[in-house]
C-alpha cells in the first residue's frame, strides 16, 4: 500500500502557500463584490446594534453605578446587617438608570416642547426671511424672482424629506436605546462574571506575552475613554446650564432648545461647538439678525471660557493629543460613522497613538537613541551614525581599515584593454612590487620543467665563443 511519507519542512510551506492563496483570493473576491459585501456589512452592523448599544451604554453608567454602589447603598446596614451583594447591585442599577431617565427627560422638555409649541412661528418668520432675502437678492442682481422661488423650493422639499427620514431614524434610534438599555441592564448586573469570562478566553487563546499586552491595551483604552467621556458629559452638562442662563439675561428666541443644542453638540471636540452655533445663529436670524449676531458673539465668549477655564479642570489631558491628530480623526470617524464617529474618533485614535508611540520609543531605547520627540528637530543622518555607534563615520572608517589585512596592489593588466591573452591561473606570476632578494643565489634561465641540470657559466661562455 502506498505510504505518504509526510515532511515537516514542506508541510508548512505547503500551509503558507495555500493561506497566502485563499488570503489573495479573499482580497480579490471583497474588491470585485465590494457593493455586496458593504451591503452585508451593514446587515450585519444593523442586526448587532443593540448589543453595541447596550455595552456602550453600560460603559457610560459603570461610573455612576460603583459610586452610588460604593457611597450611597453601601454604608446602608438592615438590622444591623449589610445589604446582601446582589440586593446592593439591584438597588444601585435602579437608581443610576432613574438619575439618566431624569437626566434625559430634562433635555427632552427642554426641546420637544419648545419645537412644538414655536414650530408655527419658525415657520412663518422663516418663510417671511426667505422671501426677504429673495427680494434683495433680486433687486441687487437682478435675479429673476420666480426662477429663485423655484430652486428654493426645489431644495426646501428636498430638506424637508431630510428632515422625516431624519425623524424615523430617530423613531429607529429610541428602539434601539430601549433594547440596549435592558441589555446594559443584564451586563451591569453581572460585569464582574462577564469581565473574568473573557479574560479567561484571551488567557486560553494567547500566549502570557501576549496576554499582558492585550491587557495593557485594554486598561489603556478604559483609561481614555472613560476619563474623555465622563469628563465631557459633566463639562456640556455646565456649559448648557450656563448657555441657559445667559440666553435667558439677553431674552434670546427659543432659549432653552438653543441651550439643548449647545450642550448635546458641546461632547464633540473641536468641532462641537461650530456644529452647534451654525443651527442656533440660522434659527434666531430668522428672528432678528440684530439678535443672531449677539447670539454668535455670546456662544464665542462662552466657548473660550469652556476651553481655556472650564474644559482643562474638568477634562484635563484626556486625550493626550495635538489637535490636529484630533481634528484628523474626527473627520474621519465622522465620514464612516456619522454622529457617533464623532464622538468616539478622538479617543480611539488617543489609544492608538499611544500603542504606536510607546512601540517606538521602546525600539529607539534598544539602538540606544534618544526617545524624546525635540532631539530629532535637526536630526541627519550622520548625527544618527553616531549616536548609533559612538563614533563618527570618518572615524568608524579608519577604524576597520586599521584593523583589516594589509593587500597588495593587482598589477595584471585588463586583457581587453592591452590586446594579450590572459595567464593561465595555474602558471605562477611573479609579484613584480617585490624587491629581489639579494641574498638569494640567481636561477638559471635556461632551467626547464624537466629537473635538467643547469650548464656551467663557464662551459656556456666557452661554447658561444
Amino acid at each position: 500500500m502506498f505510504k505518504i511519507h509526510w515532511n515537516k519542512k514542506n508541510t508548512t510551506e505547503a500551509i503558507y502557500a495555500c493561506a497566502v492563496l485563499a488570503i489573495a483570493l479573499t482580497g480579490i473576491s471583497i474588491v470585485v463584490h465590494i457593493g455586496v459585501v458593504y451591503a452585508a456589512l451593514r446587515g450585519f452592523l444593523r442586526v448587532i446594534s443593540p448589543i453595541v448599544y447596550g455595552l456602550s451604554l453600560a460603559y457610560v453608567i459603570n461610573p455612576l453605578l460603583k459610586l452610588i454602589e460604593r457611597r450611597v447603598i453601601g454604608p446602608i446596614k438592615v438590622r444591623k446587617a449589610r445589604i446582601s451583594p446582589m440586593l446592593r447591585r439591584v438597588l444601585s442599577l435602579v437608581i443610576s438608570y432613574l438619575i439618566v431617565a431624569l437626566f434625559l427627560f430634562l433635555i427632552g422638555l427642554l426641546i420637544f416642547p419648545q419645537i412644538v409649541k414655536n414650530y408655527g412661528v419658525i415657520v412663518d418668520s422663516t418663510s417671511d426671511f426667505i422671501q426677504s432675502a429673495i427680494s434683495r437678492l433680486s433687486d441687487s442682481f437682478g435675479i429673476e424672482t420666480e426662477e429663485l422661488i423655484a430652486r428654493v423650493s426645489e431644495h426646501t422639499a428636498s430638506f424637508l424629506s431630510y428632515l422625516g427620514t431624519i425623524g424615523g431614524r430617530f423613531a429607529l434610534w429610541l428602539l434601539l436605546f430601549a433594547v440596549g438599555s435592558v441589555i446594559s441592564f443584564f451586563v451591569l448586573l453581572h460585569k464582574e462574571h462577564l469581565l473574568a469570562s473573557v479574560k479567561k478566553l484571551l488567557a486560553s487563546i494567547l500566549k502570557p506575552k501576549r496576554f499582558n499586552s492585550t491587557m495593557e491595551v485594554a486598561r489603556l483604552a478604559d483609561r481614555t475613554f472613560g476619563r474623555f467621556f465622563i469628563g465631557k458629559i459633566f463639562d456640556s452638562v455646565i456649559i448648557g446650564a450656563l448657555s441657559f442662563l445667559v440666553f435667558w439675561i439677553f431674552r434670546m428666541p427659543y432659549y432653552p432648545l438653543l441651550a439643548a443644542v449647545i450642550c448635546v453638540t458641546n461632547i464633540i471636540p473641536y468641532f462641537g461647538p461650530i456644529i452647534g452655533a451654525i443651527p442656533c445663529v440660522i434659527l434666531v436670524l430668522t428672528e432678528s439678525p440684530a439678535k443672531a449676531i449677539w447670539i454668535a458673539v455670546i456662544i464665542l465668549i462662552i466657548q473660550q471660557i469652556d476651553g481655556n477655564v472650564i474644559g482643562p479642570k474638568i477634562v484635563g489631558n484626556a486625550i493626550g493629543i495635538k489637535s490636529l491628530w484630533v481634528v484628523i480623526s474626527i473627520t474621519i470617524m465622522g465620514s464612516f460613522f456619522g454622529f457617533v464617529g464623532m464622538l468616539i474618533g478622538a479617543p480611539l485614535f488617543s489609544v492608538l497613538y499611544t500603542i504606536v508611540k510607546e512601540h517606538t520609543e521602546r525600539r529607539l531605547e534598544k539602538r540606544n537613541l534618544p526617545t524624546e520627540t525635540a532631539a530629532y528637530a535637526d536630526l541627519n543622518p550622520v548625527t544618527v551614525f553616531e549616536e548609533s555607534v559612538g563614533m563618527s563615520p570618518e572615524r568608524f572608517t579608519e577604524t576597520v581599515s586599521a584593523s583589516l589585512p594589509a593587500k597588495t596592489e593587482d598589477t595584471t593588466v585588463d586583457a581587453t584593454e592591452s590586446g594579450e591573452k590572459e595567464t593561465p591561473t595555474d602558471v605562477a606570476v611573479p609579484d613584480e612590487t617585490q624587491a629581489p632578494d639579494e641574498t638569494a643565489e640567481p636561477r638559471n634561465e635556461d632551467e626547464t620543467e624537466s629537473g635538467a641540470e643547469p650548464v656551467p657559466p663557464d662551459e656556456e661562455t666557452e661554447g658561444e665563443t
